[in-house]
C-alpha cells in the first residue's frame, strides 16, 4: 500500500488560504464611531406671537396633530376686540332707533285718534240734531220747506265731517305704515351687519386658532426656549421636534484612512453596546473639511484626532436611541493603493522641536 504525502493533503487549503490573504489585500475596512440621530425640526411663526399656554414638556412623546402649545397674535386680538365693540355699537344703536320709532308710532296713534275723536263728536252731536229735526217733523201734518232745507244742510255737514275724517286719518296711517316698514328694513340692515361681522369674527378666530402649535407627526418633544405669556419675535424657535426614532448617523472617519467613502456607499451601524442591533445604512453627506473628531466618537478618547464627517442615512425603523453611540464598518475595495509610513515624508524638525501633533498622534 502507498503512502500518501502530507505535503499533497496540505496543497489545497495553503493553495484557498493563499488566494483568501490576497484577496483580503486589495480590501480594506474602516471602522469607526458615531452617533444616531433624530431629525429635529424647528417649530416656529412667520409672525411676533405670544404664548398663552403651553401643553408639553421636555421628553413628552406625543402624536400627530395633538396641540404643543397655544400663541395668540396682538393683532388678531384686537381686531376681534373691535368687531365685538362694533356688534355692541350696533345692537344698541338698533334698540335706540326702535324704540324711537316705536315711539313715534304710538305718538302718531294718539294724534290720530285725538283727531278721529274730535271728528266723530262732530258727527255724533250732527246725528242728535238730525235726530230732533225729523222727530219734530214727523209730529207736524203738514212739512215746513224750511225745516226740510234744514235737515239737508244736517246732511250736508255730516257727509264732510265723514270725508274729513278719512282725509285726516290716511296720512297718519300712512305715516305708521312706513315707520313699521322702516323698523323691519333697519332690522334687515341689522341682520345684514351682524352676519358680516360674524363671519369676519369666525375668519379671524380660526386665523388665531392656526397660529396653534400642532405637532407635525408622531414625535418627541425637545427643548422649549420660552415661557407662558412671553412675546416671541417672528421666526423665532418655539419648540424644538424630533422623529420618534433616529433616521440619521453622524460618524467621523479618521484622516489617516486612505479608504475612499463616496456618496450612497452602504455602511453597516451596530450598537456599541448590544452588537447585535445591527442595519445598513447609506451614505448620504460627506464633509468636505478634515476637523477634530469629537472625543466621545475617538477610539482613545486621551488623544486628539482629525478625521472628515460622514453623514449616514438609516431606516426609520431601527432600535436605536437619540444620541446613542454606534459602531461604523464599511468594506470595500481599495481605490489608492496603501503606502508604507516610511514612505512618509515629514517636515524636518530641530532638536527639542515637538513634532506636529496630527503627524504622531495617529490612531
Amino acid at each position: 500500500m502507498k503512502r500518501i504525502n502530507i505535503l499533497y493533503l496540505l496543497i489545497i487549503p495553503l493553495t484557498f488560504l493563499w488566494y483568501k490573504m490576497k484577496t483580503d489585500v486589495t480590501k480594506d475596512t474602516a471602522f469607526f464611531y458615531g452617533f444616531a440621530e433624530n431629525k429635529e425640526t424647528e417649530l416656529s411663526h412667520d409672525e411676533d406671537v405670544m404664548v398663552l399656554k403651553i401643553h408639553v414638556v421636555p421628553g413628552q412623546a406625543v402624536k400627530q396633530g395633538e396641540p404643543l402649545m397655544q400663541v395668540v397674535q396682538d393683532e388678531i386680538d384686537q381686531k376681534i376686540l373691535q368687531s365685538e365693540n362694533q356688534m355692541q355699537q350696533l345692537q344698541s344703536k338698533s334698540r335706540e332707533e326702535s324704540t324711537a320709532i316705536t315711539l313715534k308710532i304710538e305718538q302718531l296713534k294718539v294724534e290720530k285718534q285725538s283727531k278721529l275723536k274730535a271728528i266723530d263728536l262732530k258727527i255724533d252731536e250732527l246725528k242728535r240734531k238730525m235726530d230732533e229735526q225729523k222727530n219734530l217733523l214727523s209730529n207736524l201734518k203738514t212739512l215746513d220747506q224750511a225745516s226740510s232745507g234744514s235737515i239737508s244742510s244736517l246732511e250736508m255737514e255730516l257727509t264732510t265731517l265723514e270725508k274729513q275724517k278719512e282725509i285726516e286719518g290716511a296720512p297718519i296711517e300712512a305715516e305708521i305704515v312706513r315707520l313699521k316698514k322702516s323698523v323691519k328694513g333697519n332690522q334687515g340692515t341689522l341682520n345684514q351687519l351682524k352676519n358680516r361681522i360674524i363671519a369676519e369674527q369666525d375668519y379671524l378666530r380660526k386665523e388665531q386658532g392656526k397660529l396653534n402649535i400642532l405637532a407635525p407627526s408622531d414625535g418627541l418633544i425637545g427643548n422649549i426656549p420660552c415661557k407662558e405669556g412671553e412675546n416671541i419675535q417672528a421666526f423665532k424657535s418655539l419648540i424644538n421636534f424630533y422623529e420618534p426614532r433616529p433616521t440619521l448617523v453622524k460618524g467621523f472617519i479618521h484622516e489617516s484612512y486612505i479608504l475612499e467613502i463616496e456618496q450612497g456607499d452602504s455602511i453597516e451601524v451596530s450598537s456599541e453596546l448590544h452588537q447585535d442591533y445591527t442595519i445598513t445604512g447609506q451614505v448620504v453627506g460627506l464633509g468636505n473639511r478634515i476637523v477634530e473628531i469629537p472625543e466621545r466618537m475617538r477610539k482613545n478618547p486621551t488623544v486628539k484626532s482629525y478625521g472628515r464627517e460622514v453623514l449616514i442615512g438609516i431606516p426609520s425603523k431601527n432600535p436605536f436611541l437619540q444620541k446613542e453611540k454606534v459602531f461604523l464598518n464599511t468594506q470595500g475595495p481599495r481605490k489608492k493603493p496603501i503606502e508604507s509610513m516610511k514612505g512618509l515624508r515629514f517636515p524636518e524638525t530641530k532638536l527639542n522641536q515637538p513634532v506636529p501633533e496630527r503627524l504622531v498622534e495617529i490612531e
